[in-house]
């Protein structure tokens, strides 16, 4: 009797749409993943269940993604990406925490990690590069401004 329940009950949460995610992808460039709907609002995934690493910065993509109850293509001819901000981690040296806008309408928070070769760059679970041009265009953006911003502290603290 228990086990009828469970079921019953994953299923009308799967039907109401408690449980059920979409895939969008943005033009040929990315792909955001497992994005669900809550009350008729779309949610992005959170990372490791807090962290906000998906956002949206336009009513217009807002928008498109209410109406999406499927995986969905979002129309785009380009995917330029901006730095919109970096900073240091406070919990780890050598690791800095990057947001990238895309065309004014998604902003993805990259991690980028200093090691002894240079530096990584680590986009989102639920992120996914389509184009792996841009993928390199972002990657050696953060790691040039994580070099400069290195550069920055070590030359503060030489002149302390």
């Amino acid at each position: 009797m228990f086990w009828g329940r469970t079921v019953l009950t994953v299923f009308l949460l799967f039907v109401s749409g408690g449980l059920c995610a979409f895939d969008l992808e943005y033009g040929s460039w990315f792909r955001v993943e497992d994005i669900s709907m809550q009350e008729g609002r779309p949610v992005l995934p959170l990372e490791r269940g807090q962290y906000a690493n998906l956002r949206v910065l336009d009513e217009e993509t807002f928008s498109f993604l209410k109406t999406c109850s499927a995986d969905c293509l979002q129309e785009n001819v380009s995917a330029d990406p901006e730095l919109f901000e970096i900073r240091a981690a406070l919990t780890r040296p050598g690791m800095w925490i990057a947001d990238v806008s895309f065309d004014g309408k998604w902003l993805v928070t990259f991690l980028v990690f200093q090691n002894k070769d240079g530096y990584v760059v680590k986009e989102p679970d639920n992120f996914v590069f389509l184009d792996s041009r841009l993928k390199q265009k972002v990657e050696r953006m953060l790691a040039l401004e994580a070099a400069r911003i290195g550069r920055d502290v070590i030359l503060k603290e030489t002149v302390k």
